[in-house]
């Protein structure tokens, strides 16, 4: 009897909408069993990254590694790995690059004093069960769907980072900051080249994670009900602005990694 099932594009929006749908339950039911924790007056931005969101993100997280190892086990390796090695211009490395650059820059200009060594930690499990969540869906279950149906790649593209931007939306309906989605929305495409430069899942997963974590880590010790630092602010409106003007790059002089996912890609 056969036991691991052929991904295709509806098996693929079909996981993506039960995500959101588990996402939304596994949380209202553990804040039934639980609690909502401290109030807004003393909630800070730290508390949702590690509270019962982060628990259920491990949950999905260890779910969603199951299926594509064991339900999809037919499609596992093209979901963790590109079908082929790219000789790539040293352009293509400049996107990955940016998206590191501003993590990086959170990071440094993060209150790390004001956390403890478990939060930290915390904090590091939390976003990359999210950023293993965010990948295996867009650019790993989708792509894959997409390329066995013979989609172009400028297509996977497109369908995998606006997906990619639609989970995001819901954070806004959290309650979350409008700008934070607009940076990760455009950050989509260079996730998207991540993969593409390294040639495998991995890479874009431990980018978005530290991304995400050097973000909380800059804006958690604010209370949720207290607006951010016009500092804050400003790098949050930098941060988007250049993601923007990277992906413009892309899209203008970098379109032939969107030609063929099998293609020897020597120059930019």
């Amino acid at each position: 009897m056969k036991t691991n099932l052929q991904l295709n594009i509806k098996s693929a929006y079909a996981i993506i909408i039960a995500y959101i749908v588990l996402e939304i339950l596994l949380n209202i039911l553990l804040r039934i069993f639980f609690g909502s924790g401290a109030s807004a007056e003393t909630r800070r931005v730290i508390d949702s990254v590690i509270g019962i969101g982060m628990v259920s993100n491990i949950i999905i997280s260890i779910l969603l590694i199951f299926t594509t190892i064991v339900v999809f086990k037919a499609d596992t390796r093209d979901i963790y790995l590109e079908d082929s090695k790219f000789s790539l211009s040293k352009f293509y490395y400049f996107f990955p690059l940016i998206w590191f650059g501003i993590g990086l820059y959170a990071l440094l200009t993060s209150n790390l004093s004001s956390y403890n060594p478990s939060t930290i930690f915390l904090v590091i499990v939390a976003d990359l069960s999210i950023a293993i969540n965010e990948e295996i869906l867009t650019r790993g279950i989708l792509i894959v769907a997409l390329r066995k149906r013979g989609t172009p790649e400028w297509v996977v593209y497109v369908l995998s980072t606006l997906t990619f931007a639609l989970l995001h939306l819901v954070n806004v309906l959290g309650g979350g900051s409008i700008t934070q989605v607009l940076i990760v929305i455009f950050g989509g495409t260079l996730l998207y080249i991540t993969r593409r430069v390294f040639n495998n899942l991995f890479a874009p997963i431990l980018l978005h994670a530290f991304f995400d974590t050097s973000i909380y880590l800059q804006t958690g010790i604010f209370f949720t009900n207290q607006s951010l630092p016009d500092s804050i602010l400003d790098f949050n409106l930098a941060s988007f602005l250049i993601m923007v003007l990277a992906t413009l790059i892309f899209l203008i002089f970098g379109r032939k990694l969107l030609k063929n996912t099998n293609a020897q890609l020597t120059n930019s």
